[in-house]
């Protein structure tokens, strides 16, 4: 793919986010604005779209279709890896009430597959598609902690060890120790490392050769007597899901 089909590529998305944000028609101008792109490759990209039924025009101004959701809920149906991790997810969200996430490795990153957030005005906040760093995520530690030794060495030292909070690892070192540590438990956990008033846990699982964590997340004035509850729920679970996916 070359780079102007990147670029491209991007452009779509981040016209898609736009109107995700405007949630209104907006003017060709007004587009091309927001994002910066040159008006005639804004027109160029808004008129495929409309062309291929994706966008439409109303008074001079452009709205997405409904054809994102279907095409969205159609390869939504047929995440198999998903679809297998939803009941899990959606039992420890009953019997927690926190916000549970499923994740899993993206390169050098963790992305999360599914979430639900907890029914409290206080929670932890976290969406499908989002990224987080493998260094500063117990969920990052957890999928990590599933790998083999050598290739847990060869991803922690090619990150980048940005600093969120004072709290957060410095070093491949210290990440691998971390690692270790969470492993005898069988849970990893993130004490305030990426933000500060925020606890996450995390607990691998294998299904089918694939490695997925399973994540909660939650205020750490909320949860932090209850850690060592909370991560042992959260490795029984995976286990049990792990060892199902055997049998």
């Amino acid at each position: 793919m070359s780079q102007n089909e990147v670029k491209s590529a991007r452009r779509v998305l981040d016209i898609l986010r736009f109107f995700a944000e405007e949630k209104a028609p907006a003017s060709l101008a007004r587009i091309s604005q927001a994002l910066d792109f040159p008006k005639s490759s804004c027109l160029s990209l808004l008129e495929t779209l409309t062309a291929e039924g994706y966008a439409y025009q109303v008074d001079g101004r452009y709205y997405l279709t409904g054809r994102w959701l279907r095409d969205a809920q159609a390869v939504s149906d047929h995440d198999r890896l998903a679809a297998r991790c939803r009941p899990t997810l959606e039992r420890l969200h009953q019997e927690i009430r926190e916000t549970m996430i499923l994740a899993k490795l993206a390169k050098n990153s963790v992305v999360y597959l599914d979430v639900i957030e907890a029914d409290r005005v206080l929670r932890f906040s976290a969406h499908i598609g989002q990224h987080k760093p493998v260094h500063a995520s117990a969920s990052g530690r957890a999928l990590l902690s599933a790998l083999p030794d050598e290739q847990q060495a060869r991803i922690a030292r090619a990150l980048k060890y940005e600093r969120h909070t004072p709290a957060t690892p410095a070093s491949a070192k210290a990440l691998l120790q971390t690692i270790a540590e969470g492993t005898k438990r069988g849970w990893q956990v993130n004490l305030g490392e990426y933000q500060s008033d925020t606890i996450s846990i995390a607990a691998p699982a294998r299904l089918d050769g694939e490695v997925v964590a399973f994540v909660l997340g939650a205020p750490m004035s909320r949860i932090d007597d209850k850690v060592d509850q909370l991560g042992a729920a959260l490795a029984r679970a995976a286990a049990d899901l792990t060892a199902h996916s055997r049998s």
